[in-house]
């Protein structure tokens, strides 16, 4: 545990700049637009602010957690039968996993300035569109600890869908380094290979993991007013090829060195 603690700290070392100056892009995006949307949201369109809050961070950070993971191998990559990182005492899935955790906290990271930027926005806004008030009112029938619980299983499932994703990108390129001439044909081969795989099977997984025990998310219907548990059946097993994935990906690194 303590050298693979000690990649952690090294992968953030090579890595924290690129993601304060996201954080500084992105603080100074909702600054101007916290700024801007008093004025706006009498004068142009009461939610303009607050969807530039939402759509272009957001955006963002989806398309960085679907490269990250081929993008942060690639940077270790230095021939067909060595990756620098693997002079270290551990395993292959041991490396993949330090580097997994720091891109998941880095994207959470600035995921959590990006969706305090919208808040700022949106207390700025003096006109705030009907969606958003509906939202607010559901949230309101919560009790706290219904809140709480919410918040707390929407984050674990979104951070486990980026480390998912991250995965694959990581497990492609991986699979791309066999033949290492046409590797990135080969990962982008094998990454919407995976998406497919993913969409096409997901809905039976889903099925057979509903079955079990499944982390649910609280509301209250309207009309007439009932309290639901919707279960989140896409946890399990996201969670299950994450760890896959990983595993898989880390033993093909071996393998390459070992040749």
């Amino acid at each position: 545990m303590k050298r693979w603690w000690s990649l952690v700290k090294k992968e953030w070392r090579s890595s924290w700049t690129v993601v304060l100056l996201a954080l500084v892009a992105v603080s100074g995006f909702d600054a101007w637009l916290a700024f801007k949307a008093p004025v706006w949201s009498v004068g142009i369109n009461g939610g303009l602010a607050i969807g530039l809050s939402v759509i272009l961070p957001f955006v963002g950070i989806a398309i960085a957690t679907y490269v990250i993971g081929y993008l942060t191998m690639r940077n270790e990559w230095r021939d067909r039968t060595s990756l620098r990182l693997l002079s270290y005492p551990a395993s292959g899935a041991a490396i993949i996993s330090a580097k997994l955790l720091v891109a998941v906290f880095a994207l959470a990271l600035i995921a959590v300035v990006a969706a305090a930027g919208t808040w700022l926005v949106t207390q700025r806004s003096l006109v705030l569109p009907p969606d958003i008030v509906q939202v607010t009112e559901d949230i309101l029938q919560l009790k706290p600890w219904e809140r709480t619980l919410d918040i707390m299983w929407l984050v674990a499932c979104l951070i486990l869908g980026a480390a998912f994703i991250i995965a694959v990108g990581v497990f492609s390129f991986v699979i791309g380094t066999i033949a290492p001439r046409v590797s990135g044909l080969i990962a982008v081969i094998v990454y919407g290979l995976v998406g497919y795989l993913t969409s096409a099977f997901a809905p039976h997984a889903m099925y057979v993991f509903s079955f079990v025990p499944n982390p649910g998310l609280i509301v209250y219907r309207t009309v007439p007013r009932v309290r639901e548990v919707i279960p989140l059946l896409p946890f399990w097993p996201a969670l299950i090829g994450t760890i896959v994935l990983v595993w898989v990906a880390g033993k093909i690194l071996e393998s390459e060195v070992d040749a």
